[in-house]
């Protein structure tokens, strides 16, 4: 009885052994402007208003070779009535920044703008198993004759308490939006990326419904 006692004894140290050996888990994968890239919502006041005249959904992303230096941001109006669309089309455009990576920042000047087909909509992300795309004004109508933007922005990591009792980074950035009739358009913003939490959302979807722009 004694050996089997002993036996067992060995075989459970050597399972033990076994089964808390650990092993190395590689970081996840990330961008060089990891610390600014993202999908964020945010107020957009336009021209000087002293309140929010709509919120954008906001995406940045790096360059095809990951620059550390640069990435793309896509910047789409909620508001799908102020550019006589249906619900399902979105008011976008796209056009490269450059990134300092270590501030934080990133910032345009008269840069080339590009009108996408499709782009992110915050509140179609996960319904009908959909990750948010939706198309664009310009798939739908073709160009807005947008030609040149200028951007100057900041992002803070957990630079905000959420509704859901969490911090989230927040995005702030001055933006104007040239047209090839010569006029413009400017916005102070300021927003959140997003946390996949439906009470961190909440404040821009209520406003979105008590403005009657959604």
């Amino acid at each position: 009885m004694k050996k089997i006692i002993t036996l067992s004894a060995f075989a459970a140290l050597l399972a033990c052994v076994f089964s808390c050996e650990t092993y190395k888990v590689d970081d996840p994968d990330m961008t060089a402007i990891h610390k600014v890239d993202g999908k964020y919502m945010a107020f957009a006041t336009k021209d000087g208003a002293t309140e929010p005249t709509t919120i954008f959904g906001i995406v940045i992303t790096n360059t095809t070779d990951d620059a550390d230096d640069a990435g793309w941001i896509t910047i789409s109006d909620l508001d799908y009535a102020s550019a006589g669309l249906r619900w399902s089309r979105l008011f976008s455009v796209r056009f490269r920044v450059d990134v300092d990576i270590k501030a934080q920042t990133f910032s345009a000047s008269n840069v080339a703008v590009i009108e996408p087909r499709t782009a992110w909509n915050p509140y179609y992300e996960g319904a009908y198993g959909s990750y948010g795309s939706m198309y664009t004004a310009f798939y739908q109508w073709g160009s807005f004759g947008c030609t040149t933007a200028s951007i100057s922005g900041k992002v803070v990591t957990d630079g905000v308490d959420t509704a859901s009792g969490y911090k989230a980074d927040s995005i702030e950035f001055t933006y104007t939006l040239n047209y090839d009739d010569g006029t413009s358009e400017s916005y102070t913003v300021s927003g959140m990326k997003k946390t996949g939490w439906a009470e961190d959302s909440m404040e821009y979807e209520n406003w979105l419904v008590e403005h009657d722009l959604w």
